[in-house]
């Protein structure tokens, strides 16, 4: 292949990880109205997985460490949430260049009260978002570190 071609599917490969990881980012929003972006990162990068996987190896009848439960479906795959991190920091970026969401404080804040079309997560992803919300960024970030 010519360097032209080349640099062309890269370029579509990236609108088209950054075109995903939008949808996730809005939708989790939508849902839950604001959210760290260090837990936005490893939520969207995890919900990717599962839906291209199409199954979670948890229900929403689990109750007891959640995030951890959720965080181990990413158990040895570091590597590729770094790779995939410039995706997820660019349709954070386009979302809120959009007006669709703010930053405050490390927070992503959702402008958009539409919720048309909205296709929510799973009952287990819901309940880890939500449990998330009293862990720190910091000690998600630990919990990733030592999980991922």
């Amino acid at each position: 292949m010519s360097n032209e071609t080349e640099s062309i599917l890269d370029l579509q490969i990236e609108v088209i990880q950054a075109s995903i990881y939008c949808d996730i980012i809005k939708r989790l929003l939508l849902q839950h109205r604001s959210v760290s972006i260090v837990k936005v990162i490893v939520f969207s990068f995890i919900i990717k997985k599962q839906q291209y996987l199409q199954k979670n190896i948890y229900t929403g009848r689990n109750r007891d460490d959640l995030v951890l439960k959720f965080l181990s479906q990413a158990s040895g795959l570091f590597d590729e949430l770094c790779e995939q991190m410039p995706y997820i920091f660019q349709s954070i970026d386009l979302l809120v260049k959009d007006d669709f969401c703010v930053v405050h404080e490390g927070e992503l804040i959702c402008n958009s009260i539409h919720k048309q079309g909205l296709s929510g997560f799973d009952t287990f992803t819901n309940s880890v978002i939500q449990e998330s919300k009293i862990y720190s960024d910091r000690q998600f970030l630990k919990e990733v570190i030592s999980i991922v």
